[in-house]
């Protein structure tokens, strides 16, 4: 399991820890108690003839050896043990303090020594560890653990009020490649990775551009989606550094990457809500979400007149199911009203959104990407199968509200139970919807579950894959499709899963359904996605293009050559359902 660590954090500990073992040991041998000071002995070893000289070199190695314990700490322990961090830290001391007992106060014993010769014997060497000097380094590395685990915390993610620096600036010297606006060519795109969730009931951000460097690399980032035949970029300017309240925007967190892809590509597709919205906000159950995200809308087309590609709100189902049903982001309820009301305000938010940009660009083109999902129930049993069918009738209410289609009775009777009012719900029943709507149908191995004989979900694997579940999103919208998210925790398989989604699209292209599209998201690794980002531990995610250093993985040679081979195809060098819809 590879980490990324919060290195300031980790010296801050390490070098709090290391103080709070001096201290201790100071303060012990001024009440009388049997301390062994570390510092002392290691002062006493060197510069003899210069004694403050001897204490800062002493403290500087003490000081030195806890950060090099706690980075060790960060990399290795941290987040392994479902407990809280002080106690963590605590149980890790038991590796110091043993080696300090049996190993670095023996040697620092035997160093003091005036003889040029000694003979050993395990018996001579363990001598001088008395009961004492154990207890003592027992307790002294018990303050190190604790005081280590209670500074080094939260590596990833940062406190809901903190603005982190902007992105570093543009560097003058340009790209070869040039943006191909206007293309109709098949779009074979990526994603960077933008999710900004809160955790903790909204006092802890999760920025995935931030965990993952993308504020730092962003332009090498571009660079290496065009260095693989990128055409499209799905990309996510972070909503809540740039929306900092009503009528007031903070472009700097998204002016020089707009700037880098008008000139040299990839086409962006915009996500302009993912997973989150500034804290002023509050959280998914706010109504005012829908007015104050179609002003942001509408300021971000004003500001970008060339942008045409949009994603209003990813995954609408996903952000109401994660923050309202599942519990884990945002508003962190879990209950059915919850569900319904963060659906219904986002979809009310993604539909202003829509109207905002279209009154800045009439031919703007709508990627609503929704993860494709699917419940199956495990057996005939009455309560199991009425489980299943909920679920499935929820995973499609988002979607059906955006696009006009008629609502099932459960889900309309769970809209009015939340006091929306039949009017309302018809209001978007009856709507105009864009004419240059493409439905983005997302799928992952868990994208299908099995409801079992409790009623729980349970992660099913690929058993019809997305050629069957996305059939299903066909056959309900009859909107031209794209596959917009995919990829695989095991890199070692990354490529093998590649390839059947691609075949699943050419698959379902030739059954009739017209596609534009298909992505492997994300360029990078991500952060902590094998946990719904529930938890700021620092896990790699290793599903990307790219590892975290930049360096090409293996799906990431193997989407390359996919590329290569098909996009001067005749069927994808003019995709005829794009051209339709930018005409």
């Amino acid at each position: 399991m590879i980490r990324v660590i919060s290195f300031k954090k980790a010296v801050a500990a390490g070098v709090a820890g290391a103080a709070a073992m001096e201290l201790y040991s100071i303060g012990g041998s001024l009440v009388g108690l049997p301390t062994v000071d570390l510092v002392q002995q290691l002062s006493s070893l060197d510069f003899p003839r210069s004694p403050l000289l001897a204490i800062a070199a002493a403290i500087a190695a003490h000081l030195s050896i806890g950060v090099c314990w706690a980075v060790f700490y960060a990399f290795f322990f941290w987040g392994r043990l479902r407990l809280r961090p002080p106690i963590q830290g605590l149980l890790f001391a038991v590796v110091p303090a043993t080696l300090a007992i049996l190993v670095v106060y023996p040697e620092l014993a035997l160093m003091r020594r005036s003889a040029d010769l000694v003979t050993l014997d395990l018996r001579s060497y363990l001598a001088p560890i008395s009961a004492s000097v154990v207890a003592s380094l027992l307790v002294s590395h018990a303050l190190f653990g604790l005081t280590m685990g209670t500074i080094y915390r939260k590596p990833v993610g940062y406190a809901a009020d903190r603005k982190p620096a902007p992105p570093v600036s543009r560097r003058p010297a340009g790209s070869k490649y040039k943006r191909q606006g206007g293309s109709s060519a098949f779009i074979f795109a990526t994603g960077i990775e933008c999710s900004y969730p809160t955790i903790e009931h909204g006092h802890w951000r999760r920025d995935e551009m931030d965990s993952t460097r993308h504020y730092e690399f962003w332009q090498h980032d571009f660079e290496l989606a065009r260095q693989i035949g990128i055409t499209h970029v799905r990309y996510g300017p972070p909503l809540h550094l740039i929306f900092s309240g009503p009528g007031r925007y903070d472009w700097d967190y998204s002016d020089p990457q707009m700037e880098e892809l008008h000139d040299h590509g990839p086409e962006p597709i915009v996500d302009l809500c993912h997973f989150g919205v500034p804290s002023w906000l509050g959280n998914f159950q706010n109504p005012e979400i829908a007015g104050a995200l179609a002003e942001y809308a509408g300021a971000f087309a004003e500001r970008y007149p060339w942008i045409r590609f949009y994603t209003p709100v990813n995954e609408m189902y996903v952000s109401a199911r994660m923050s309202a049903l599942d519990g884990l982001w945002n508003e962190q309820l879990r209950n059915e009203g919850a569900y319904a009301r963060a659906a219904w305000n986002l979809a009310n938010a993604s539909v202003g959104m829509s109207d905002a940009i279209l009154k800045q660009r009439d031919d703007a083109i709508f990627v609503n990407s929704e993860s494709g999902e699917f419940y199956q129930p495990c057996c005939p049993d009455e309560h199991v199968v009425k489980i299943a069918a909920e679920a499935n009738e929820r995973r499609f209410l988002p979607l059906d509200l955006i696009y006009a289609h008629p609502l099932s009775e459960p889900m309309r009777d769970l809209l009015t139970c939340q006091g929306i009012s039949g009017e309302d719900i018809d209001r978007l029943a009856h709507r105009a919807v864009p004419k240059r709507s493409i439905l983005g149908v997302d799928y992952y191995e868990w994208n299908e579950r099995l409801i079992d004989r409790k009623g729980k979900a349970l992660a099913l694997g690929e058993m019809f894959g997305w050629y069957v579940i996305a059939d299903q999103y066909w056959q309900r919208y009859r909107r031209p499709m794209m596959h917009t998210e995919t990829n695989k925790m095991d890199a070692h398989g990354a490529p093998r899963w590649l390839w059947r989604q691609w075949y699943n699209v050419q698959l379902l292209a030739k059954a009739g359904v017209p596609l534009v599209g298909f992505t492997w998201y994300s360029l990078t690794d991500q952060i902590d996605w094998s946990i719904a980002m529930s938890e700021p531990l620092g896990i790699v995610y290793p599903v990307g293009l790219f590892d975290l250093n930049r360096e090409t993985r293996t799906v990431g040679l193997a989407y390359k050559h996919l590329i290569e081979l098909y996009r001067d195809q005749a069927e994808f060098r003019q995709c005829d359902a794009l051209k339709e819809l930018m005409a």
